[in-house]
């Protein structure tokens, strides 16, 4: 139970950062070349509805994909991304954002993890292999270990992943997944059979971008286990580790 909170916890801590910003700090920039649109939202969908022209001041933020969110006379709007070269810093050099990192992480292609956690009471161990589609959609390929004083369970499943916000540094996901679960009886009073089920699972999690290629996972697993009997089994897996990707 100390375990499961522990990990219940650094999920929450987690969950708190969403809010931090894409830029490091603030950055307080002015328009070198014409004039800048502003817009209401972080898309080309959303009306231009303020003009910054040529020596106006504007504040960096945040950046949202190709959208960074700016402070102008005290409001906030949106700044297109290939906007950027018409600004300035106060050394009077051309705003450049050095974000090729996240970037990369953003369009990662393969990602390989090592997972540890709580299996409905056993110690976890996980390795995990994904393939990122695009920056909303990841599948995911786990080998889990269980150790309880009761029982050994080895499972294999294959998972989607959704990530709704993946331009945030703390990016939750969402998913739904199926495999195998062999469960082996460890003690000796009873002889229990080794059995072979079937699961079906759903998943809530986190991940935040370190630094260069590590990211650090945190997440919880509903998973129910398919039965030849007639009542399922259901289980709660909490997880936090880290992946490396490519």
């Amino acid at each position: 139970m100390a375990r499961i909170a522990l990990m219940q916890k650094a999920l929450l801590l987690l969950l708190c950062s969403l809010s931090w910003p894409l830029l490091a700090s603030a950055v307080t920039v002015k328009v070198n070349d014409g004039f800048v649109n502003l817009h209401s939202g972080a898309g080309k969908g959303y009306p231009k509805v303020q003009v910054a022209l040529k020596g106006e001041t504007l504040v960096l933020l945040t950046r949202r994909t190709d959208w960074v969110k700016v402070e102008f006379k005290q409001q906030h709007y949106w700044l297109a991304r290939a906007d950027l070269t018409k600004l300035i810093t106060a050394e009077q050099q051309e705003f450049e954002l050095n974000d090729q990192r996240l970037d990369a992480y953003q369009n990662r292609r393969l990602e390989a993890g090592l997972l540890f956690g709580d299996f409905n009471g056993s110690s976890l161990y996980q390795l995990t292999l994904g393939y990122q589609f695009s920056p909303y959609i990841q599948t995911e390929l786990a080998l889990g270990q269980a150790n309880g004083a009761q029982a050994d369970n080895l499972s294999a499943e294959l998972s989607l992943y959704l990530s709704p916000m993946p331009h945030w540094l703390v990016s939750p996901y969402f998913g739904l997944g199926a495999g195998a679960l062999r469960t082996t009886a460890r003690t000796v009073l009873v002889q229990t059979p080794d059995r072979n089920n079937t699961l079906a699972s759903a998943e809530l999690g986190l991940r935040y971008y370190i630094s260069r290629n590590f990211i650090a996972r945190a997440a919880y697993r509903r998973s129910v286990i398919i039965t030849d009997r007639n009542d399922n089994e259901e289980i709660d897996t909490w997880k936090l580790g880290f992946s490396v990707f490519f």
